[in-house]
């Protein structure tokens, strides 16, 4: 959108690429590339000015070697790099952030099946994390240029995470099947050391060939935080590492789940309802303002949170006409001793309902069309009770100070959009080998739904009464793919 929608200018490029290669009888090579790129401007007159550019890169060489009937290994080596730059200016005052995470990782997976009844997976990695977090917000300065991010001389945060796992997968007999197992975690930043056992538990009972029934328990921790940088709806996480300070965030999950196939298992269904909690959840004080020589660790406060909900899943698998449907009922809550009076309340992310719909119809032998339908409930984002004028100084809403009573108290539309498209496959050559092209002709957001991107807070030129205002992204957009397979 070169030319701008409501104030908006918006482009973005994706680049994928997959080879395979046969080293020989008991070796094959994959290698995938992806390098993606979004830039956005957004010019509200009187208001917002906003700039968020953001991508990643990855890139992975997965090594399958076959050791014998009963046992194969894959090695892979992956390198992975995501960055976020966002940067605000609104009256006289303006915000930067960037994050960024850098992931070089290696890893090798064993799976060894003795029998038909039993299958037995195990495997060892290795990542080492960069991270470049930074923020900062200002007056903009009458006289002399403004701060400036540069991701180089930023304070980059080092760490090396390792783990272990083991699981086992038995079928015990034609009703009962289980899958046991762990994984060990160990994490280094600096001379701060976490290590900790993870156990996983799964067991299936068949009640007859088309019905079954699920239950499994994990403990997981996490040591990479995307910590949200204000309680406004605009998108500035920051990702940090835990350490001396920030501990590992821990968490336990329930689940049971009911699965019915029908008409020769054709038609998969299945419902799951899940509990899990969540210790040693990061945020930022009330309050906080970063800059650039801010201490992050100093300015964070810790809390813990839970989520539980409902799934349900129906699939087709036959016939011209295949898809799925999917809705998830949940509920996500935080609760903090320093934030919000102590008081529960809303994830950020909390969905309370998400649906999709997806649908294949075959109309010819190379001809089929697609449609795929999503809504989900809006992000949960903090608006202000109240407000005080200041003459002097201000935020970064035109100097003036807003009253906060609650915590993410307020909830972003809707989000909901169809997509359709158009594909024609065909199977030709390649100098007189065989290979596919397929040519995508498709329409992104089919009703040019205005889903909101954030909601920002400006006060009229002319009346001076409040206002939010919503920025939303990525109208109706037609497109043309081609995929060549070889």
């Amino acid at each position: 959108m070169p030319n701008g929608i409501n104030g908006i200018k918006y482009y973005l490029y994706d680049f994928n690429l997959k080879l395979n290669y046969e080293l020989g009888k008991n070796d094959h090579l994959f290698i995938n590339y992806f390098r993606g790129r979004d830039n956005c401007d957004y010019t509200g007159a009187n208001s917002l000015n906003f700039n968020i550019n953001f991508g990643n890169t990855t890139s992975t060489i997965r090594w399958n070697h076959l050791l014998g009937d009963k046992l194969f290994s894959n090695t892979s080596f992956i390198f992975n790099d995501y960055h976020l730059g966002l940067g605000t200016t609104q009256g006289a005052y303006y915000s930067l952030l960037y994050t960024g995470i850098k992931d070089v990782t290696g890893k090798t997976d064993f799976t060894y099946m003795p029998s038909s009844n039993r299958e037995v997976k195990a495997g060892i990695s290795y990542t080492y994390h960069t991270l470049f977090p930074g923020a900062v917000s200002a007056k903009i300065p009458k006289k002399g240029n403004r701060l400036d991010i540069n991701r180089d001389s930023l304070l980059q945060r080092y760490s090396n995470e390792m783990a272990f796992y083991i699981s086992d997968d038995i079928k015990l007999n034609g009703v009962l099947s289980i899958i046991y197992g762990l994984r060990i975690p160990v994490f280094t930043e600096k001379n701060k050391i976490y290590s900790f056992v993870e156990p996983r538990f799964t067991a299936k009972l068949s009640l007859n060939e088309l019905t079954s029934l699920k239950a499994s328990y994990t403990e997981m921790n996490q040591f990479m935080h995307l910590v949200p940088n204000s309680t406004a709806s605009l998108p500035t996480d920051i990702w940090l590492t835990s350490n001396a300070k920030i501990k590992p965030q821990a968490s336990k999950q329930y689940a049971l789940g009911l699965f019915k196939n029908f008409k020769n298992n054709n038609i998969e269904t299945s419902v799951e309802i899940y509990y899990k909690t969540m210790d040693n959840q990061v945020l930022f004080k009330e309050g906080t303002q970063i800059m650039l020589n801010t201490n992050l660790d100093d300015v964070l406060t810790f809390g813990n949170g839970k989520s539980y909900g409902m799934e349900f899943f129906v699939k087709k698998n036959f016939g011209k006409l295949n898809g799925w449907f999917s809705y998830t009922l949940s509920k996500t809550t935080q609760i903090f001793p320093e934030l919000n009076n102590g008081k529960e309340f809303p994830f950020t992310y909390d969905r309370r309902h998400n649906l999709s719909i997806s649908a294949i119809y075959q109309l010819t032998e190379h001809w089929t069309v697609s449609a795929d339908f999503t809504y989900y409930t809006g992000s949960a984002f903090t608006l202000p009770a109240g407000k005080v004028f200041a003459s002097d100084e201000g935020s970064l809403y035109d100097n003036i100070y807003y009253d906060y009573s609650s915590r993410n108290n307020a909830r972003l539309r809707a989000y909901h959009r169809l997509d359709v498209s158009f594909s024609n496959l065909k199977k030709t050559k390649m100098f007189g080998k065989p290979c596919e092209r397929e040519w995508v002709f498709g329409v992104y957001n089919l009703y040019n739904r205005q889903n909101p991107y954030f909601v920002y807070l400006t006060t009229d030129p002319i009346t001076k009464k409040p206002q939010a205002k919503q920025v939303s992204l990525l109208p109706i957009i037609p497109s043309i793919t081609f995929n060549f397979k070889f």
